[in-house]
């Protein structure tokens, strides 16, 4: 069942809404069972793409096009279907809300990264993008230069500890080649960072599982011992 509704308050965890149709409390009740009744509510977002969003996705569209050596409308139109198919979403540039743009934008970064694009420049939004960092995590892609990379802690976590037992979602990371990862050491953690506008990752537990920094069952045990 679907009920269209205007927000019109909160109050900590508490959400209220108002209805713009009846509300058919009849099948409410049927469908209620002797149950509490569960709601999923989707906020929609009344902002529109941004220019920045619109320049960066067709930027990211055109070193596609170089890349596939196919003209940039037709793989537009091809990226757009793959988008659709994989999420079920229709993207259009004119209609699209700023959400809309960023979730597409994270669609051509994973399209980028894990079929190894050539991008000419680090664009200066996706410096300013915290996805595109976490990508380059997960698909051991340099943040900096595209080169395949390690996944680096950017807090020391010392040459003595037992790594198996560190709780990584206490630290932040960056994907760097060994060559940046060397410049990073000589050049010190701050000074580096800046010089490249780098956006350390926080990660979640089931971040650090997926990246298999930790395993299912260590999670576990440091979850158990707070």
């Amino acid at each position: 069942m679907k009920i269209n509704a205007e927000l019109i308050g909160i109050n900590n965890n508490i959400i209220k809404l108002k209805a713009n149709d009846l509300i058919n409390f009849e099948h409410l009740r049927l469908i209620e069972n002797n149950e509490k009744l569960v709601v999923d509510v989707t906020v929609h977002d009344n902002r529109g793409i941004t220019g920045e969003q619109n320049k960066l996705s067709h930027a990211l569209i055109g070193d596609i096009s170089k890349f596939s050596g196919d003209e940039p409308e037709h793989i537009e139109s091809v990226l757009k279907y793959y988008y659709k198919a994989k999420t079920g979403n229709k993207f259009s540039h004119s209609e699209a809300t700023k959400e809309d743009a960023n979730n597409f934008i994270n669609f051509l970064i994973d399209f980028v990264l894990k079929n190894d694009v050539p991008l000419p420049k680090r664009y200066t939004y996706l410096t300013q993008n915290n996805y595109f960092f976490y990508a380059c995590l997960k698909n051991r892609k340099c943040c900096i230069c595209g080169c395949h990379a390690d996944i680096a802690h950017v807090e020391s976590v010392g040459s003595g500890r037992n790594r198996k037992q560190i709780d990584h979602t206490k630290h932040h990371f960056m994907s760097l080649c060994r060559k940046h990862h060397q410049e990073q050491h000589s050049i010190g953690i701050n000074y580096f960072i800046s010089k490249y506008k780098i956006l350390t990752v926080k990660l979640t537990y089931q971040d650090v599982i997926d990246l298999k920094l930790m395993t299912k069952k260590q999670v576990e045990e440091i979850k158990s011992n707070d």
